[in-house]
């Protein structure tokens, strides 16, 4: 296996709460991300999959240094990006670039096409010139026409301006690309589209990516390896398609059922009942609250069909039940019992 390009340590962020119009007052915290850690070989793809708000997003903003991370650590080829100033960060960004989950908002809309993908060449003082002749080969790598360099983003179809966009996020020959949900805006056909030219473009310039989505499907497709994500925390972790087949975690399982099916079942109503998702307002603030004091114990214990004592305890570490696949849940704790069995010998149940 190739030496990691990204190393990922103990990274943590919180955001407080804020209430009160004209004296603002904090009145609690959400944690994004929780002691996170993995590597992501270099020319492999790591996917990070979860609901919305488990943190996917702000994981890749912390990885890019875009926004400054409680504790942790993040390295790049070796070379730590914690704490680093603007400046002393600027010569790391030509290595890390991020393609946004909204194609057509991600570009200028008063800058052409040749304009939006030229921009990160004229940042770092690349002659106009050869800023020109960068596009119109970009233009070629992704698909496009040079005749489409000179017209407005609002022009094009979903599927072309992310083109574009990833177009841009090339322009400077990075090693690593945040893909923060680059699919989910897109028609399914057009979603296969995209995939197969970001893959035919790992394999031509040995791109290292984060691959970030909601769905474990698209995931188990486009990735390695996945780590399932879930307020913030690691809860399963392994080869994409051992995850897929046989997701261990009962988040992981969750997630599974909750993907939409053409049989027309309620499969999917009852997974997001148990997530949370159909729960009235007041239900889903009392969640909300239960989860922030819960966070000694396992994450989605307030959620969970199989919940025992000691999840509301004691956090859960990530604990491999087959070789290169762990899972951060008690189920497992004695000797790598499955899902769906009893408790644990002395456990009482809840």
């Amino acid at each position: 296996m190739a030496a990691p390009l990204i190393e990922v340590r103990g990274l943590c962020k919180r955001f407080p709460i804020r209430e009160g119009l004209l004296v603002r007052r904090t009145t609690g915290e959400v944690v994004a991300v929780d002691d996170v850690s993995f590597d992501i070989p270099a020319g492999a793809t790591l996917g990070c999959v979860g609901g919305s708000g488990s943190g996917k997003s702000t994981l890749g903003r912390l990885i890019l240094n875009l926004i400054a991370p409680d504790s942790g650590s993040v390295r790049l080829d070796g070379a730590e990006l914690v704490g680093l100033t603007p400046a002393e960060m600027r010569p790391h960004r030509r290595d890390m670039q991020i393609v946004f989950q909204d194609p057509l908002h991600s570009l200028n809309p008063r800058r052409t096409v040749a304009e939006n993908i030229a921009r990160p060449l004229l940042n770092f003082d690349e002659a106009s010139p050869r800023a020109a002749a960068r596009v119109r080969e970009l233009l070629d790598i992704v698909g496009l026409e040079p005749a489409h360099a000179n017209r407005y983003p609002h022009e094009f179809s979903g599927g072309q301006c992310q083109r574009i966009a990833i177009a841009r996020a090339l322009a400077l020959n990075p090693r690593f690309l945040f893909l923060d949900e680059p699919v989910s805006a897109l028609d399914v056909s057009i979603q296969a589209q995209i995939l197969n030219l970001l893959k035919d473009l790992q394999a031509a310039f040995d791109l290292t990516y984060l691959f970030v989505a909601h769905d474990l499907e698209i995931v188990r497709y486009f990735s390695d390896r996945m780590i399932v994500l879930h307020h913030g925390r690691i809860v399963e972790t392994g080869e994409s398609e051992a995850v897929y087949r046989n997701a261990r975690h009962p988040y992981s399982r969750t997630l599974l059922e909750s993907v939409l099916s053409i049989d027309g079942d309620d499969s999917w109503e009852r997974a997001a009942a148990r997530m949370g998702a159909l729960a009235g307002d007041e239900d889903r603030e009392r969640a909300l609250r239960a989860a922030a004091s819960a966070r000694e114990g396992c994450i989605h214990a307030e959620s969970c069909a199989e919940v025992f004592a000691p999840c509301r305890g004691t956090r859960p570490p990530l604990r491999e039940v087959e070789p290169g696949h762990a899972v951060a849940c008690h189920l497992f704790d004695s000797g790598g019992a499955s899902p769906g069995a009893d408790p644990p010998a002395g456990a009482a149940p809840d």
